[in-house]
């Protein structure tokens, strides 16, 4: 796989799909005057498309519940740079502004090169 047939799966996303921005929260230091850990968060934005979760997966996926979906992610920033890959716990902000939590991702990586990120979404509570 080459940089521009990641660039092509970014283009393909992009004509079907909408800009979502993922969201990461992760404890920071620890301080020792509050005694807890700040929290940072990082953001970036992305093109997906949000699909119904097929019957297939439904089946054959514990993960899933009723109301999950899925999100074919780009592994290409807005501004055609490496996206950081999801990670599970991660939150998608759509382009409707609802938010969901990231509940499973596998990345469709033919030769090492990360193409595109499923995502099983499900709504944030």
């Amino acid at each position: 796989m080459t940089i521009s047939q990641r660039s092509r799966a970014a283009q393909l996303i992009a004509a079907k799909g909408q800009t979502v921005t993922l969201t990461r929260r992760a404890a920071g230091s620890y301080d020792t005057a509050t005694g807890a850990a700040a929290i940072t968060t990082s953001t970036q934005t992305g093109q997906g498309v949000v699909l119904p979760m097929s019957a297939f997966r439904k089946a054959s996926d514990a993960v899933v519940v009723e109301g999950d979906r899925q999100l074919l992610l780009s592994a290409l920033t807005s501004a055609g740079v490496a996206l950081t890959a999801p990670v599970v716990d991660d939150t998608v902000t759509l382009a409707d502004g609802s938010v969901a939590s990231i509940v499973a991702v596998d990345p469709l990586s033919p030769a090492g090169m990360d193409l595109i990120y499923d995502c099983t979404i499900r709504k944030a509570a």
